[in-house]
């Protein structure tokens, strides 16, 4: 454990992580213009996206969840992908490292970044919508401390799902050490899972069971790729 924890230490220092941090505020500051938007442009209409609290959280979270998906689709083709095509890794795995522990360091990163950054984009943009509603009333229900008691539980689940999922796209970028096929994979992934057939409230992702799964297939995939190091990918 303390050499893994060492190996990500390495891993942020070498990436400069934290302007990765300053990239997802301004992905912050673009979801919160596209919501704002919204509740303008489409303000009155008799299928208003902010009518009531669950459809208004909803609609966040959906937003969120394919930012950062997105956001870990690239973070995959930058620590992973294309340090495999640059022969950067082959280097890496002449140290007296565990290849496996390589990847994992770099997998751990990228899941808890898109974790953490799902739920806490969720929770700001949250309160930012109870905040607005406050002052200038344009929400027909009232929230209870009860609901969002369970709204955060709901997000927290939300979001290490979307972060488990997040991985699934590395199959595609790891068969040919592709970027390209990497971030095709990631949008085709947010565009099934987040994409509604009768509005935010109803769509894949919002059927528990199926981010479940696929949360699951996620980490499936993560591990079996830490695995094929021992034997095909550095052969």
């Amino acid at each position: 454990m303390a050499a893994l924890l060492k190996l990500i230490s390495l891993e942020l220092r070498k990436y400069r992580f934290a302007r990765h941090i300053g990239y997802a505020a301004m992905a912050d500051l673009a979801i919160l213009l596209f919501l704002t938007m919204i509740g303008i442009t489409d303000y009155g209409a008799e299928d208003y996206a902010y009518s009531t609290y669950p459809e208004s959280f909803m609609l966040i979270d959906t937003f969120v969840r394919a930012t950062f998906m997105i956001f870990a689709g690239a973070l995959l083709s930058t620590m992973i992908t294309l340090e495999y095509r640059n022969k950067t890794l082959g280097v890496l795995f002449t140290y007296p490292i565990k290849r496996r522990k390589l990847i994992a360091a770099k997998l751990v990163i990228i899941f808890f970044f898109t974790f953490g950054m799902i739920l806490f984009t969720d929770v700001l943009m949250g309160s930012v919508l109870v905040a607005v509603d406050h002052f200038y009333p344009f929400i027909a229900d009232s929230l209870t401390m009860e609901q969002v008691q369970v709204l955060l539980l709901e997000y927290t689940i939300s979001s290490l799902s979307a972060a488990a999922m997040a991985l699934i796209p590395l199959l595609f970028g790891m068969r040919k050490h592709s970027v390209t096929a990497t971030m095709v994979s990631s949008i085709l992934l947010v565009l099934i899972v987040c994409s509604g057939f009768n509005g935010p409230l109803v769509s894949i992702n919002s059927i528990v069971a199926v981010h479940l799964a696929l949360g699951a297939a996620g980490l499936g995939i993560a591990g079996a790729s830490m695995l094929r190091l021992e034997t095909k990918d550095v052969n």
